[in-house]
């Protein structure tokens, strides 16, 4: 009984949760925090929680290196090995190989007996970091990112066209985009549909649609490529099509940072990592595109949230006079939940977690961590957060309209179970996509017929996969 219920221990005055004992709010300890960057944390959460517990003396490990190094995984676990912090900010790939360390601490059943509103989080968030955790729960996260269909009003109702809807087919959304007049690059460019503003990678759009379907192009367990089907094939052709009539925007390989016209700088929160955006990719922002596939990182820099981008006018405005125009100024806009198939008609791929909070499973502080992440992950910052942060609350409660935008479209799809069954080499992914681009781009250049690339991208697909197992 002792074990599986909150006690208090005969002269101690404590509760103790899962063997946790509970923090006094004027009792004296110390917290070593593994966080980006020492002055971030205190000022997103550290001060108002030092406030909470005045005693309690807060060291914060940078891990600003860590994020930066060739491999962030391997430099995470020697700092956890040479730094012991109790309370570890890790990303998704970290905090995976940690928990499959045994380095995490399992929060399940102090969430229980603390009664920390977990039924709160969005089921999908908690699907992920388990399915992370082989199963178990080691970790709160207290924001994520997913995808949706974001549309242009002017335009659709410039060309009369019917304005888009939630749970639409991939078909569908295809169809309406080659409904709008194809204007091909330059200033007055006009496309159907345009990728991720931050998409190099003409492949994406065409992995995306067929993990909607439930196809998987890779199997890691036989080790084998199976991409040149049938099935595969029609999705190839139906995007190709798009990339060659301009329709469907076909990614920069460069990311749009083409420095011949007004580019944007942007810091992400939590990681201290900049994005560089160019004309070729901010066609939705400039009005040049119907629809867009898109994270909220799109939706902030459109005004909604708290991104705050630093606009730079190279070229039109070399000497940085003036106050610039903040791009997608003047786009009416909304959206939609992304695309999905109608096999499938309520999962959807493209969530990932941003800061992942995990304790450290060898922690002598466990009741002052389990405070911290207790409180980073509460209502109580998600409301705060609300009105400042750009990324979207992992609580549903906060899913609400922002400034009239249909904000629970990127709330409204459950996580792909499949999707999660997947696991390939590292870095074999990446390196399929560029060599599946470039096959691409010589269909679009009429370089290399269908069939050809397809076949090609089978054979150097198989061999970048047994090279990546071995």
């Amino acid at each position: 009984m002792l074990a599986l219920t909150a006690c208090t221990f005969p002269g101690s005055g404590k509760e103790k949760e899962n063997g946790v004992e509970s923090l006094d709010r004027e009792e004296a300890g110390s917290l070593k925090v593994a966080y980006f960057q020492s002055q971030a944390f205190f000022t997103q959460y550290g001060n108002a929680f030092q406030a909470m517990f005045p005693k309690l003396e807060i060291e914060v490990v940078s891990t600003e290196s860590v994020t930066r190094a060739d491999d962030p995984v391997a430099q995470m676990q020697k700092l956890v090995d040479s730094e012991q912090p109790d309370v570890l900010v890790l990303s998704e790939a970290q905090y995976e190989a940690l928990a499959k360390d045994g380095r995490l601490y399992d929060l399940e059943a102090v969430i229980k007996q603390s009664k920390f509103d977990i039924d709160s989080f969005h089921p999908a968030v908690i699907d992920l970091l388990k399915a992370y955790g082989g199963g178990k729960l080691y970790g709160l996260s207290p924001s994520f990112s997913s995808q949706a269909l974001y549309y242009n009003k002017s335009l659709f109702d410039q060309y009369k066209i019917d304005y888009p809807k939630d749970g639409m087919s991939w078909d569908e959304v295809l169809q309406l985009a080659a409904r709008f007049p194809v204007k091909k690059g330059g200033d007055n460019a006009l496309y159907g549909l345009s990728p991720s503003m931050q998409s190099t990678d003409a492949f994406a759009l065409i992995r995306m649609i067929g993990e909607a379907k439930g196809l998987g192009y890779a199997d890691s367990d036989s080790g084998t490529v199976s991409i040149n089907t049938p099935e595969w094939k029609e999705i190839f052709k139906a995007v190709t099509d798009g990339y060659k009539s301009g329709v469907i925007q076909l990614p920069s390989s460069g990311g749009g940072g083409d420095s011949s016209g007004p580019t944007v700088s942007m810091t992400m929160e939590g990681s201290g990592k900049s994005i560089q955006l160019g004309p070729d990719s901010m066609r939705f922002m400039s009005g040049q595109s119907a629809m867009a596939i898109d994270s909220p990182i799109l939706m902030n820099m459109l005004g909604v949230g708290a991104a705050r981008p630093e606009v730079r006018k190279q070229n039109a405005d070399p000497g940085g006079k003036g106050e610039p125009k903040s791009p997608g100024e003047g786009v009416v806009w909304d959206v939609v939940t992304v695309p999905v198939d109608r096999s499938r008609p309520d999962v959807a791929g493209g969530m990932s977690l941003d800061n992942v909070f995990a304790i450290n499973a060898a922690s002598n502080n466990l009741a002052a961590a389990w405070e911290l992440v207790k409180y980073i992950n509460g209502e109580q910052v998600a409301k705060m957060n609300a009105k400042s942060s750009s990324s979207l609350s992992s609580r549903t409660a906060q899913a609400t309209e922002s400034d009239g935008k249909n904000i629970g479209a990127f709330y409204a799809l459950g996580l792909d179970p499949q999707s999660l069954l997947q696991t390939l080499p590292e870095g074999f992914a990446e390196s399929f996509a560029q060599m599946a681009s470039e096959h691409i781009q010589k269909v679009v250049n009429g370089t290399a017929s269908l069939d050809e690339a397809m076949k090609a991208i089978q054979s150097q697909g198989q061999d970048l996969l047994t090279k990546a197992k071995q």
